[in-house]
Order: C-alpha cells, then structure tokens, then sequence
C-alpha cells in the first residue's frame, strides 16, 4: 500500500512539475505588447509602446475639462508586468511648460462589455512659482482608460 502511494505521488508530482512551470512563464507575459491607442474617462488620449520586456513609451495627450497643458502631446515612460502598469509623464516639451508631474500605478483588466480597460490611481506633483519662494502641491485621482481597437496590438487577459 506505501509503495503503490508513493508511486502515485511520484507520477502525480511528475505531471505537475510541467504544469507549474508553464504557469510561471504565463505569469511573466505581458496583457498587451505593440502599440497601443487608450482613451480616458476624461478624453485624453494615451498612445503606448510596449517593448517584449515590458518597458513603456509613448506619448499622452492631455484633453480633461479645466486642466491645463492641453492638446499637447508629452512624453510618457513606464513599466507593464502581467496586468500591472505604471508611467509617468513629466509636464514639459519644447511647446510648454507646465510644472508639473504626473505618475499613474494601475491594472488591466476585461470590461463588462469585453473590451480591455486600464483602471489606474494618479498622483500629480507640481511646482508653482509664487512670487517669494516656490511651493510644491500635490493632487490625487484615479481614471479609467479604454483600449481602442488598434491592429498590430495584441493582448491576452486570458491567464
């Protein structure tokens, strides 16, 4: 009885190595790869380059109702693992410069309709210049973006 238990363990252990494997190289891919055009709540719009490895760059254009710096494309970087992503653009190009910073930490994730959305928290750092001495303010939010359907992007939320 001990011998046929052990074998069943070996066997079963055998045939599960595999599958934990395959498991962890699942969890390493990336939900989407390739360039990819996102939409916010508020109307901006987030163009994403996601290289194999997972590092973020591209561009964002700000649109959201009394915000300034808007309609102007800013660089944007970043880092996606699995469905976790974080980036960062910094308020400032050769048109403008608007003292400020923004940093986003967010997930990936299938919507109720199934298109593929990005629910993030942000965190906005920006340095005003009073007259005597500069003074940093921060704001908080969160914001949802919308994959567009782009051809060339692909993505799996499936694992």
């Amino acid at each position: 009885m001990r011998l046929t238990a052990f074998l069943l363990a070996c066997i079963l252990g055998a045939t599960a190595l595999p599958a934990a494997s395959e498991a962890g190289a699942a969890s390493s891919r990336n939900a989407i790869s390739g360039s990819s055009t996102w939409i916010s709540s508020h109307g901006s719009v987030m163009v994403l380059d996601v290289a194999d490895d997972g590092a973020i760059h591209g561009y964002y254009v700000n649109n959201a109702p009394g915000k300034g710096c808007r309609g102007i494309p800013y660089d944007l970087s970043g880092q996606l693992t699995d469905r976790a992503i974080s980036f960062h653009v910094s308020w400032r190009n050769g048109v403008a410069d608007c003292l400020t910073e923004t940093q986003w930490q967010g997930r990936l994730q299938t919507s109720r309709n199934g298109s593929v959305e990005m629910v993030t928290e942000w965190q906005r750092t920006s340095t005003l210049v009073p007259f005597k001495k500069p003074k940093t303010a921060f704001e908080e939010g969160t914001d949802m973006f919308t994959l567009q359907i782009n051809h060339g992007v692909q993505w799996n939320l499936d694992y």
